[in-house]
């Protein structure tokens, strides 16, 4: 099972069904925050729904079409699930990647996000092979364009009416690092 250590206090993950119990309760606590920004959180409702999620994902990573991590922080020897990071879409025809990412309220404003994201760029471009990380991110959604920025990722655009997330209709930032301008701040895989 993959799992990389970024540094002593995170890590990323495969997630495993083991897991659904503690992922479901991740997003149940964050329900109200994650829903503003996320179509699939009012369809997560019980563990049984994040243990289908995390199998098809597990399908998904066999056919090499998409990628979904866990973020880890370790406290007092103890991992805690406190979001996940994904490639959504691999697309090697086109040298491209997806990536898409959440994290729990708590654990926001503490860097984690940035370097699970700097992390999962090295994948693409070290182990992939790819050449271009591309993140979407709801224009109103400030922390996660944040992550964008921090990242060095170049804005190439907007998207106007890009998704509809329990009818609110967002605009969508589109973002990209291509492998010779990334910045990893000596993350390595």
């Amino acid at each position: 099972m993959f799992s990389h250590p970024i540094d002593e206090t995170l890590s990323l993950s495969l997630l495993h069904p083991h897991m659904a119990p503690e992922l479901f309760r991740l997003v149940d606590e964050n329900r109200a925050h994650l829903s503003q920004w996320l179509g699939w959180v009012v369809h997560t409702t019980s563990p049984a729904d994040s243990d289908g999620f995390i199998r098809q994902s597990l399908i998904d990573h066999a056919e090499g079409r998409r990628l979904i991590c866990g973020i880890q922080y370790h406290q007092q020897g103890r991992p805690r699930l406190v979001g996940t990071v994904s490639f959504n879409e691999i697309m090697p025809a086109t040298g491209r990647v997806s990536l898409g990412y959440w994290l729990g309220e708590r654990w926001q404003g503490q860097g984690l996000m940035t370097r699970a994201c700097q992390a999962m760029t090295r994948l693409a471009f070290d182990h992939y092979g790819l050449e271009k990380v591309q993140i979407s991110a709801a224009t109103g959604n400030l922390r996660s364009r944040a992550v964008c920025e921090r990242l060095g990722a170049t804005l190439e655009g907007v998207i106007t009416r890009a998704e509809s997330v329990n009818g609110v209709v967002h605009d969508h930032a589109v973002y990209a690092l291509c492998r010779d301008d990334a910045r990893t701040d000596g993350v390595e895989l």
